[in-house]
């Protein structure tokens, strides 16, 4: 089977990328103290982010779905990603030593790539599983442990902090679902009306380079507004 590549998946996750550079651009203006009287978790901003990070984790399932890549090959892309997760988690804890990334967007992706893969030619099973994975992850969310190494299934400490939080469980559920729907909506390898978002310019680069622009986008904008801030203040 070749890799269908689709434009409009990349035009997607740039959509996908380009709200996440909002609401991180929003994050950092109040983590700096530029803005303030809004809370970016709750009401209609709690609901954007959530759709968007969906959309993001979702089209890893898709993605997947549209790939002629073996297990190993989606093992190794896995581990890559896995690997970029701790150069955020390395990156954010000398500037936040308590609530840096302890298992972040990054880190799941990386872990929910070759899980995925494993439904690859059961995509109705993922469905099922996606259920299972989300209902358990909710459970997990509501207790506490006493083990500080659990939170990457989502079971944590009272004390736990993280700047960005995906644990496996539930978030593994995305992908999941996205492996479905690819392979539904897909199945024949053929163009959807999305296919109208690849007009929108950047997008589509956006998308192609989503993983360069998530390791860079958020240093950039974080040491930009802080010196923004430092300027206003002085």
């Amino acid at each position: 089977m070749k890799t269908v590549r689709l434009i409009e998946i990349d035009a997607l996750r740039g959509l996908a990328v380009a709200s996440m550079i909002v609401f991180h651009a929003l994050f950092d203006a109040q983590l700096v103290g530029l803005v303030q009287g809004f809370d970016l978790f709750a009401g209609w901003w709690l609901v954007f982010g959530r759709i968007v990070q969906f959309i993001f984790l979702g089209l890893v399932g898709v993605s997947i779905s549209l790939s002629s890549r073996g297990g190993w090959a989606q093992a190794r892309r896995g581990a890559w990603i896995f690997w970029c997760g701790l150069l955020v988690s390395f990156a954010t804890w000398t500037l936040f030593p308590v609530d840096f990334v302890k298992f972040g967007i990054l880190h799941c992706i990386g872990l929910s790539i070759p899980l995925v893969f494993l439904f690859k030619k059961r995509p109705e099973w993922a469905l099922l599983a996606a259920v299972l994975v989300f209902g358990v992850g909710e459970f997990f969310l509501k207790q506490t442990v006493e083990s500080p190494w659990l939170f990457w299934i989502g079971l944590n400490r009272v004390d736990f902090v993280s700047l960005d939080y995906f644990p496996i469980l539930p978030w593994l559920a995305a992908p999941l679902v996205g492996l479905f729907v690819g392979s539904r909506v897909y199945a024949q390898g053929k163009p959807t009306r999305l296919a109208g978002l690849a007009g929108v310019p950047g997008l589509t680069f956006l998308g192609r380079h989503a993983l360069a622009v998530y390791l860079l986008h958020q240093p950039v904008l974080y040491f930009s507004l802080w010196g923004l801030s430092h300027w206003i203040s002085s």
